[in-house]
């Protein structure tokens, strides 16, 4: 590299040492991590010359063609062909690879120049595979490989430098032989080394590649040449240091001195030859400049005899003047270059201008903090100061220019670099003063110098800039911008310190006192006297700062450099900084500290007592100062103070003065108080303080109270004694000095005082409150109360609860007051109400007090009784405020004014309560818990129970938050818990109700609410944690003597309440019930049996308490078992059906409860009637278990033992029911009716399908089927036909059940009479409830015409009372009669099936009639209600939702009318329709059943009714248009005016009121709602019901066309974006991301296969029937079959949605949706369409090919001819079809293009079937032939989308135009004037 080109190697014969190479290399291919690697440079001729050289023939050719591809450019071949040959190399043998080792050698030192390090990383993976395999083989090229090896290895990519040591190492395991191999080599590195030094960026590489790639890896080789090259020099040269992993060789190598000595000469050379490195230096990239001071480093340190007095001075001037340098990454070599060069070359410096060329460049780098290099250059700059020649540059200027310069630099805000700053500063001050004598000469000289340096660098800047620096200069100190302050005198009363801003931060304050304390240490050892200037500054500064007004900050600094003191020098034991600074200072400003009684002074003077000690620092001061030497304390004032006089002095001086009045440096006083409290005299000076304190003269208080001021200062100094005292324990238990007696703390007159506050009267002061606090203690960190005792500390608790227990004796709760007297009772502690208004005052004194002291309730563990009561106090308060605030609004105006003024107490205690946590009573005894536990639960339930007056529902949620309160906070374990609701749960006077002896079914106060808190606590914390709580004693008053001891009695207790505040049995207790039902194991199961016990017995006992139950013929509704009224029965028919529905209890349970009920249903041999009431019921539940859940089947049934004993059971009740009269024959009162009521309740019916699909619910054998028709009959036989000669209601309602039951199981031995019988009562019973629902029909509509301008809320009444249903007993039976009717429609087919041979046709024609008249009669109840609602819903809203409510309450009758309507006939619904017409209400049907669909309140299968008549005749013909204009075309055809038809078909086409505000308006409020609100539904059916009508008009129809045209001028087609918001596109979008055969997500399947369904049979009714309930892949359902349906009806409507779309997202999704699940069945259907149309004309002809979803049309007329070719595209219709002529005979360019456009229009135009508009197309060139003008507008005859004729002329140019065009033409251009001629038209 570097070299010409075709230029030759080197070296073309093998070297004569192969042998010596040979043996450094393994002999095996092992390889082991460690040193070792090379770069290479020039190409080399890879040739061998010698006999033993390999032919190139020799060369494997697969390796060789990946060896050729490694001189391509591209990086990523090159990379794959070193992949695939590392590969290739671990296949082979060595003798495979040795002949390629010439052309690698090549290729290798050419690929170490790539600059991408990848390559050049997998190149020496390569090279170590390579050297691994061949071994000692490698010997031949040794010399050749080495240089550019050694340079690899110093890479400046560490992963390709480790990759070249790697392969180095391999080839070179032991740390010897790669000695001895660079030892050997040394020549050739060298050179290849000099040749890397030489290149250029331009010579670098022989292939064009970028300028600024080349110039990056120009500075990559030779930086990595020059460290190589520095390297090699270290380790040949000095071999004893650590270089390149070479340590500890133990002999040095053959030819290391020949090594040696090549090295040193090559060194001299390199030296002239490189000009001394000096270009490199100026070098731009940092790496080359850092590597070359490494190269001038190793020749200084191994080679100094290189560098000769001439080069010496050049040297100098590269090296010394080096602090020019600014990148960081250079410092580290750059020092090791001057340090090194300053102690082997010190004549170097006299070679220099000093000043020049070091002195000014080392400042400056000293002044921009070493370029930030902090950490590197810092430590340098001792040893740069050792080996500078001191006394050839002067010392006092220099190393005052060093101080100062240094001192500018050290702005930063890093804190490694702070620290590095400082130690560098001290080491070199430090320096600079012990070696004085190194540039000073005698001791006078040496003395001065040291006392300059002190004052001008010591004092001038660290001592001023931690004292003394000003705010302005804060911000300088951090930036390193400071003045010149070696020349400067600061004033020091102009200088301030903020420590609290980001100017001076305080780690940079504490990192620099640290300095100056250090120094000063170092100074103090070296000579005390050095010490003076910085005593009388630091005297000075102090006393300047303390006399300054507003000296927080800078007294912070003292106080900040006294602590310093503490922890760098007292700590240590120096005395110094007492004896000589503090002590000076603090002794002469102690008159001035006491004078001015500043905080901050006075908190200085506790800093430093508190650091020396008080009885050293009072001696001090007052030794010191002898005008603090009072003749009466010391005599001497040189002596020590003794006991006596230091106790005199504290009591003389220090306590009148820290106690002197409360003003602002009284918390600094105090301070300082305690700092002088010395243990050893502890006891003596707390007693002296606090007599002194209690016995200062009361100002206006009474003789027991302490004066406010003094109250103040005892509470602040309690306050801190506490802390204080609290240390001095800690201290005493870890042994570190002698501790404090806190029993010692205690004063009598403390304790008085405190009581004497306690039982103060209003108006109470802070002051007393904080006094109170601070003896007492304890308010948060749990400490002792050291100041009073047991006995005061109880009277003032005691006052405490007095106080409180007013307050609650005060509220207007009655349960508030119980609670009060229970607790004044338990602790044997009367009060006296006071019902003054400073109530609120007293309360919250006490609160006050309790929160400041809270703890010490723990330390009377003795006094449970009060310390429960203060606890159960604190809950009541907070629970009465809860309380109150959530019966605001039905509470009384007083009060409700007494409970505001309360309110805010309350809220007070809130922060109070929750203090009383888990934590705060787990250390309090356990009686006190106990107490709390009783009292807070007995006050619960005083709530629920006691408070008559609390109505409002919220009680209960409040009491479940109660008591989940006191879980929290006392049940902490299992037991606990259990005991708590033990106790809540526990037997009382008022619980429970029902499992009591002597029950009585009357209201019991507060028992409904107790039960609501069960079932809240129940649903918070499991029924698990209930009922394990809920075992007791409770005899059951059912007359029963055993007791129940599970928690079988609280499930009955529940279940027969039933109903509570917001909740009930059958909604939240049942459901958890059963869950836990199913979880209990067999040691549990009893727990049911007792349940069943209990309610079996008292339903026996209470159910003939004129309770009345009637058996539905339907699994029974919720609705029905709220209808039960006896509590016991209820709750046992409600726990039977979650047991066996839940299939909990299975048939065997069934079995013996059957046979149970058997044996009480007689004693003896007379009937328990109770029983044989509840009986009914409960067989209703046992019929399923018993009969199995399979279908019903025929006589051949197999019967299993459980049916058989049913059977026989249910035959003995029909024999005993047949001896009893006809139904139509009994009277009231003759009670018979139970049997019958158990015969029904048999045989029970199911509809798992629906209710069309009704079938019996259990199978039954021909005996019994035998006698069920028997009693059937006897009711025809006696009625002689109809039911109606006895109308007693229960007749009624008996009848028409066992009608029911007789039609479904026995409907195979029905006669023509029997059929006949049945429909008769049926068309009664309905016709009764038609009749009903007429008069409320009138009645609305009366109502409405009556009050036109009557008020509103008056009309709504009305219409309230008219929609009421009193008497529902018509209803239930009409219900029964409609069951009946859908079994006859299901039934009566089959019969005529079965009996078709022997059937008489008159007389089933004649049921035929009866039947329609039937539905006749349900058809008018729905069109009725529909009436109603309709017509309420012209007056408001509000009275629409009454009517559609009414429906609710009634909901499964209506869902019975719903299902017979389905069913009816045609001529059933004519009649009805017709009926309602002739009616003359003021809404008609169709309107009717608008409000169905629409209705407010939606029955689901109501409205499907609804939609079904809307969708079939004869009601689909007038139920989407207005009746004048369906009848439009009749009208227009009569009429013989064109104009006029023209005009009349442009006519818009009025849609019904109902539909047409759908179809315009209503999408528009839809998109922004829910997906599934019922305005979104009915938009959805407003539009399936419109385009199914459109769907069902003919193709020809004009009222399809105008339907269409209004489509397209009226309907907003944000009802496509309504639609697509339910279809998920973002669910296809991802699953067009993976398979396509992949099974598609929920509801992107439905909406798919909905389209696709849609597409094919043009119907939506499937879709809307299964719409109910409405759920989310529903509602995705049926809109995708109302767009796939829409594609089919409006194509060009969508098409015209889906151009304006703008988000590209989303039209490439729905295009991809339609393509892939619509359009393939649509373009079938329209092609199958196309193919079958017969166009009737031998001159046109239609072609289809499917493949290619093409249609060509062929014109012909005479000799002229047209092909026109109708490509659909894939995703039609949403992309337009394409229309191309592919052939014309003799027709004109023009034409031809204007019927092309044409045939475009009207198949792009067309909303229906392509074959229409092809038949359209087809007639509009018949009547061009025929020579009819065409319209000049739109170039067509036929309108392309009304088509019509031109017939509208001009009476001027008479061109005849379409109507449309023109309409349109006077619309746009504004004016009414010929589009030709522009004559008026």
């Amino acid at each position: 590299m570097g070299r010409p080109k075709g230029e030759g190697g080197r070296s073309k014969a093998r070297p004569s040492s192969s042998s010596l190479a040979a043996s450094l290399l393994p002999s095996g291919s092992g390889a082991t991590m460690g040193f070792g690697g090379y770069v290479g440079s020039s190409r080399l001729d890879s040739s061998i010359s010698s006999d033993d050289s390999v032919p190139v023939a020799d060369v494997d050719s697969e390796m060789a063609v990946h060896l050729k591809r490694l001189a391509r450019k591209d990086p990523t071949t090159k990379l794959k062909a070193l992949t695939s040959l590392s590969e290739l190399l671990k296949q082979k043998s060595a003798k495979d690879i040795v002949p390629i080792v010439p052309q690698w050698a090549f290729e290798y030192k050419r690929l170490l120049l790539d600059y991408s390090r990848e390559v050049r990383r997998a190149t020496h993976e390569a090279m170590t595979n390579i050297v691994t395999l061949i071994g000692r083989d490698l010997a031949l090229h040794l010399k050749t490989l080495i240089g550019p090896w050694w340079f690899s290895q110093f890479d400046s990519v560490p992963e390709v430098s480790q990759a070249a040591k790697r392969s180095f190492q391999a080839a070179f395991p032991a740390q010897e032989k790669r000695l001895d191999a660079l030892v050997l080599c040394t020549k050739e590195i060298l050179m290849y080394l000099d040749e890397n030094l030489k290149l250029t960026p331009q010579n670098l590489s022989d292939k064009a590649a970028a300028l600024d790639e080349l110039e990056e890896m120009y500075q990559q080789v030779i930086s990595s040449s020059l460290l190589a090259l520095a390297a090699l020099f270290d380790v040949l040269i000095s071999l004893q240091q650590e270089r390149s992993g070479l340590q500890n060789i133990s002999a040095e190598p053959k030819h290391a001195s020949k090594a040696r000595e090549a090295a040193v000469s090559f060194a001299e050379k390199l030296l002239t030859d490189q000009k001394y490195f000096l270009d490199f230096l100026k070098s731009t990239s940092p790496a080359i400049r850092s590597a070359t001071y490494s190269v001038l480093k190793s020749i200084i340190r191994n080679m100094p005899q290189a560098c000769s007095n001439g080069n010496l001075k050049t040297l100098a001037g590269a090296i010394l003047g080096a602090f020019n340098e600014k990148e960081p990454i250079c410092h580290p070599s750059m020092w090791d270059a001057i340090l090194l060069f300053s102690k082997r070359l010190p004549d170097g410096w006299t070679c220099l201008n000093i000043q020049k060329n070091v002195l000014n460049p080392f400042w400056h780098f000293l002044r921009n903090g070493c370029f930030g290099s902090q950490q590197i250059s810092y430590p340098a700059l001792v040893l740069f100061l050792h080996s500078m020649p001191l006394k050839s540059i002067g010392g006092d200027k220099f190393f005052f220019d060093f101080f100062k310069n240094l001192w500018a630099g050290r702005g930063t805000s890093q804190s490694a670099d702070r620290l590095a700053f400082f130690q560098a500063f001290k080491e070199c001050f430090v320096w600079s003063l012990k070696n004085v004598s190194r540039y000073c000469d005698g001791a006078d000289s040496m003395s001065q110098f040291r006392v300059t340096l002190v004052e001008n660098v010591l004092m001038r800047l660290l001592w001023q800039d931690f004292f003394i620096s000003s705010d302005s200069r804060g911000h300088e100190r951090v930036s390193g911008k400071v003045g010149d302050s070696t020349e400067s005198n600061i004033r020091l009363n102009k200088k301030t310190v903020n420590m609290q801003t980001a100017k001076c931060p305080m780690p940079y304050l504490q990192e620099l006192g640290k300095c100056i304390i250090e120094v000063l240490v170092e100074i103090h050892a070296l000579d005390h006297n050095l010490l003076s200037p910085v005593i009388v500054e630091f005297e000075e500064n102090c006393i300047k700062i303390l006399q300054e007004e507003a000296n927080k900050e800078r007294t912070e600094v003292l106080i900040l450099f006294m602590s310093l003191l503490e922890q760098h020098a007292v700590l240590k034991g120096e005395t110094w900084p007492l004896v000589s600074l503090v002590g000076p200072m603090l002794s002469k400003s102690f008159s001035f500290i006491q004078a001015s009684d500043s905080p901050d002074a006075v908190r200085l003077l506790s800093v430093a007592i508190s650091i020396f000690g008080p009885q050293k620092m009072v001696q001090e001061i007052f030794i010191r100062n002898r005008e603090h030497s009072l003749s009466q304390l010391l005599h001497d004032g040189d002596k020590k103070l003794d006991a006596g006089d230091f106790m005199e002095i504290f009591k003389e001086i220090f306590v009148p003065w820290c106690l002197q009045g409360n003003n602002c440096s009284t918390d600094a006083r105090l301070d300082l108080l305690l700092t002088l409290l010395d243990d050893e005299y502890f006891s003596e000076q707390w007693s002296f303080i606090v007599n002194y304190a209690t016995s200062q003269n009361y100002s206006g208080c009474s003789p027991a109270l302490l004066d406010v001021d003094c109250a103040a200062i005892l509470a602040m100094l309690l306050e801190k004694a506490r802390v204080e005292i609290t240390k001095r324990k800690e201290t005493e238990d870890s042994g570190d000095r002698r501790g404090t007696n806190t029993d010692l703390c205690h004063h009598e007159r403390l304790e008085s005082a405190a009581i004497a506050v306690s039982h103060s009267l209003p108006p109470f002061n802070n002051a007393h409150v904080q006094f109170v606090c601070s003896l007492l203690g304890c308010s948060t960190d749990g400490s002792s109360a050291y100041f009073v005792s047991r006995n005061a500390l109880k009277l003032i608790y005691e006052e405490i609860f007095r106080k409180l227990l007013r307050f609650i004796q005060g509220s207007s709760f009655s349960w508030v007051q119980h609670v009060a007297s229970v607790l004044s009772s338990d602790a044997k502690i009367r009060t006296e109400f006071d019902s003054s208004a400073n109530i609120f005052e007293i309360a919250q004194f006490a609160l006050e007090v309790l929160d400041g002291s809270f703890l010490c309730l723990r330390t009377l563990d003795s006094e449970s009784d009060l310390v429960s009561g203060i606890l159960s106090m604190i809950f009541v308060i907070e629970w009465e405020c809860n309380l109150g605030k959530a019966l605001d609004d039905s509470l009384d105006g007083e009060t409700r004014r007494r409970i505001n003024d309360r309110f805010a107490f309350g809220k007070s205690v809130h922060a109070l309560r929750h203090r009383i946590n888990g934590q705060f009573l787990k250390n309090i005894s356990l009686d006190i818990r106990k107490r709390l536990e009783t009292t807070l639960i007995q006050s619960v339930r005083s709530a629920i129970f006691i408070e008559d007056k609390l109505i409002n529902d919220k009680i209960s949620s409040l009491s479940c938050t109660w008591v989940l309160e006191v879980l929290e906070c006392l049940g902490t374990d299992g037991n606990e818990e259990h005991n708590l609701l033990y106790q809540l749960l526990s037997r009382g006077e008022t619980w429970p109700v029902f499992i009591v002896p002597n029950f009585v079914l009357t209201k019991v106060s507060g028992h409904q609410r107790f039960v609501a808190l069960i079932d809240k606590l129940i649903t918070e914390i499991g029924i698990d944690r209930v009922f394990a709580a809920s075992a007791m004693s409770n005899p059951i008053a059912i007359e029963r003597s055993q007791e129940v001891t599970s928690c079988a009695w609280l499930v009955a207790e529940i279940m027969c309440t039933w109903r509570w505040p917001g909740s009930s049995a059958m909604s939240s207790f049942l459901p958890s019930f059963s869950a836990f039902a199913k979880r209990i194991d067999s040691s549990q199961e009893s727990l049911l049996d007792e349940i069943l016990s209990i309610l079996l017995d008292g339903a026996l006992i209470y159910v003939g308490n004129g309770t009345e139950s009637s058996i539905s013929m339907w699994p029974v509704p919720n609705e029905e078992v709220e209808g039960i009224e006896e509590p016991f029965l209820r709750a046992l028919f409600s726990f039977l059906s979650i047991l066996f529905k839940e299939n909990i209890w299975g048939t065997g349970k069934a079995m013996n409860l059957l046979e149970l009920l058997l044996n009480k249903l007689y004693i003896g041999e007379e009937v328990n009637t109770n029983c044989l009431k509840i009986l009914p019921l409960i067989i209703r539940i046992l019929l399923e278990p018993l009969c199995g859940r399979v279908e019903p089947g025929t006589e051949a049934h197999y019967f299993s033992l459980e049916e058989n004993f049913l059977q026989d059971t249910t035959k003995d009740w029909l024999e005993r029911a047949l001896r009893l009269p006809p139904l139509v024959t009994w009277q009231a009162g003759q009670g018979m009716e139970d049997w019958l009521q158990l015969i029904i309740a048999c045989y029970p019916f199911s509809a798992r399908e629906g209710l069309q699909a009704l079938k019996p619910g259990r199978s039954i054998g021909s005996n019994e089927r035998k006698l069920l028709y028997e009693l059937f009959q006897k009711q025809r036989h006696v009625a002689g036909g109809s039911a109606i000669i006895n109308q007693l209601p229960l007749v009624q309602m008996l009848l028409s059940k066992l009608m029911l039951v007789s039609v479904g199981y026995c409907w195979k031995e029905f006669s023509y009479e029997d059929w006949d019988f049945l429909l008769s009562n049926l068309r009664s019973w309905i016709q009764s409830v038609a009749v009903m629902m007429e008069d409320i029909a009138e009645n609305v509509n009366d109502a409405l015409v009556d009050s036109a301008s009557g008020k509103l809320d008056v009309l709504n009444d009305k219409f309230e009372q008219i929609v009421l249903i009193s008497d529902p007993v018509p209803i239930k039976i009409a219900e029964n009669a409609l069951l009946s009717f859908l079994l006859y429609c299901q039934y009566f087919k089959l019969k005529q099936d079965e009996d078709k041979d022997n059937l008489d046709t008159l007389k089933f024609e004649n049921l035929d009639s009866v039947m329609d008249r039937v539905s006749e009669g349900i058809l008018r109840i729905l069109f009725c209600t529909g009436i109603s609602e309709s017509i309420a819903n012209a007056c408001c809203k509000e009275a629409a939702l009454l009517v559609a409510s009414s429906r609710v309450e009634y909901k499964f009758f209506w869902e019975l009318v719903a299902c017979g309507v389905v069913n009816s006939s045609s001529q059933a619904r004519d009649r009805a329709v017709k009926s309602v017409e002739f009616w003359g209400l003021s809404k008609g049907s169709v309107s009717s059943l608008y409000s169905v669909l629409f209705s407010s309140k939606p029955i689901p299968l109501l409205q499907f009714a609804a939609y079904f008549i809307l969708s079939t005749e004869p009601v689909l013909s007038m139920a989407i248009v207005e009746d004048n204009a369906s009848n439009s075309d009749a009208n227009a055809s009569s009429n013989q005016d064109a104009r006029h038809l023209d005009i009349s078909l442009e006519e818009r086409v009025r849609l019904k009121e109902e539909i047409s505000c759908m179809i315009q308006r209503e999408a528009y409020e839809v998109f922004e709602t829910d997906l599934l609100v019922p305005q979104r539904v009915n938009l959805f059916l407003a539009w399936s019901l419109f385009i199914s009508h459109i769907s069902g008009l003919p193709s020809s129809s004009s009222l399809r066309e105008r339907l269409v045209q209004y489509v397209q001028d009226y309907a907003t087609p944000i009802v496509l974006d309504c639609l697509f918001q339910h279809i998920p596109l973002e669910l296809f979008m991802v699953q067009s991301l993976k398979q396509k055969d992949a099974e598609l997500p929920a509801g992107l399947s439905e909406a798919a296969s909905s389209a696709n369904r849609a597409i094919r049979t043009g119907s939506l009714l499937f879709f809307v029937e299964s719409l109910w309930p409405i759920e989310s892949v529903k509602l995705s359902s049926l809109a995708g079959a109302i767009y796939g349906l829409m594609l089919c009806v409006l194509p060009a409507y969508i098409r015209s949605w889906f151009s304006d779309l703008r988000d590209r997202n989303t039209s490439n999704v729905v295009e991809s949706f339609t393509r892939t699940y619509c359009s393939p069945p649509l373009i079938a259907i329209e092609l199958s369409q196309i193919k079958k149309a017969k166009f009737g004309d031998e001159n046109f002809s239609v072609s289809v090919s499917k493949s290619a979803n093409e249609v060509v049309a062929t014109y012909t007329k005479d000799e002229t001819g047209m092909d026109l070719v109708i490509r659909l595209p894939a995703s039609y219709p949403l992309k337009p079809v394409d229309v191309d002529c592919t052939r014309s005979l003799g027709i004109s360019e023009v034409k031809q293009r204007k019927w092309l456009m044409s045939m475009m229009l009207f198949v792009r135009n067309q909303n229906g079937a392509l074959a229409e508009a092809i038949g359209i197309w087809k007639r509009n060139f018949d009547k061009e032939f025929e020579g009819v003008e065409e319209c000049p507008i739109c170039y067509s005859v036929i309108h392309t989308t009304n088509h019509s004729l031109p017939r509208l002329a001009c009476k001027t140019c008479k061109h005849k135009f379409h109507s449309a065009c023109l309409y349109k033409w006077f619309s746009t251009s504004h004016k009414s004037s010929c589009p030709l001629c522009q004559s008026p038209f």
